[in-house]
């Protein structure tokens, strides 16, 4: 079993396996202590090896990686059904705009997503699909949607405009 340590059938995560685990999400300290309803200090104080990592805490980061596991996997999946090449992901610059777009992701940081976006690319690159990611520019798309209704199939035909290219390529 290694270093595996076992309470009552879960894993308990050292301080080092928290910090890394929360950090490889893309959520801050302070996103974690207000979901648990803790202070930052009780975060850090986990997270320097003081307290121990409560179970709670285990399996909302354990749930919300298996989240961004099965997202990944559903995208590769829609990816893979429609020989897509050339993909373009979208990334939010913030919070509310991701949950404006994504009201699934909420309460989720944009930098939750972000890491979930980077999972994708990597799966993408290793399965040689070319794949890259743009920015969110609300107003633009907007702009580009002209009166017509947002939908996911819209975001990913503006995502591959020659507009959103270029400023792509640029940032």
């Amino acid at each position: 079993m290694g270093s595996e340590r076992i309470r009552k059938g879960s894993v308990i995560l050292n301080a080092a396996e928290l910090k890394t685990i929360r950090e490889s999400l893309g959520l801050t300290s302070q996103w974690l202590a207000d979901q648990v309803g803790v202070r930052l200090r009780t975060v850090q104080y986990w997270e320097s090896g003081r307290n121990s990592v409560p179970q709670d805490v285990e399996e909302l980061l354990q749930n919300i990686d298996a989240s961004i596991n099965q997202s990944v996997s559903e995208t590769l999946k829609l990816v893979s059904e429609k020989e897509a090449n050339d993909l373009v992901l979208i990334r939010y610059k913030n919070d509310e705009d991701l949950w404006h777009y994504r009201p699934d992701m909420k309460p989720l940081p944009a930098t939750c997503h972000a890491s979930m976006l980077s999972r994708i690319l990597l799966k993408l690159k290793e399965k040689n699909i070319e794949c890259s990611i743009c920015y969110m520019e609300p107003n633009e798309y907007n702009k580009w949607l002209g009166g017509r209704k947002d939908t996911e199939q819209n975001r990913a035909e503006w995502a591959q405009t020659p507009n959103t290219t270029t400023k792509r390529d640029r940032q």
